[in-house]
């Protein structure tokens, strides 16, 4: 491709009275982009300071409110009061209830509960049952 016709034709553009010479038009247009560019970095990175200061003040005022108190004197552990045997819907084997109450003591996480009664579930769909049942029959 042959642009020397191109050429020219910039050229005597450029060189039209009052204009400036191209080099210094590449040269403001290309400080112009970086110019603006340094601007939008310093910015950006100022916002982030300001930003990481409020939040260290958050995290200081949250810190001071849950400061650690003093530990309370030691007290006696309190005697263990016997608790009355759950009531067991006939049938229930004994080791049922014993799993029963080691899961509920493992979800507690040592809290102290009292298992009141035991029941058996009542008769019906399970529970991938009903769901099928549900995804099946409901609206479109």
């Amino acid at each position: 491709m042959d642009f020397s016709l191109l050429r020219a034709a910039a050229f005597a553009f450029n060189m039209a009275e009052g204009e400036p010479d191209w080099p210094v038009v590449v040269i403001t247009g290309i400080l112009l982009v970086f110019g603006v560019l340094i601007l939008l970095y310093l910015i950006i990175a100022f916002e982030g300071v300001i930003f990481t200061a409020i939040d260290n003040r958050k995290n200081a005022a949250r810190k001071a409110k849950s400061a650690p108190t003093p530990p309370p004197a030691p007290k006696a552990p309190p005697v263990a009061k016997a608790q009355p045997a759950p009531k067991v819907q006939a049938g229930i084997p004994g080791e049922v209830i014993a799993a029963i109450a080691a899961a509920v003591a493992c979800m507690e996480g040592g809290k102290k509960f009292a298992i009141r009664s035991v029941k058996r579930a009542k008769k019906g769909r399970n529970a991938w049952s009903s769901a099928g049942v549900m995804s099946n029959t409901e609206p479109f």
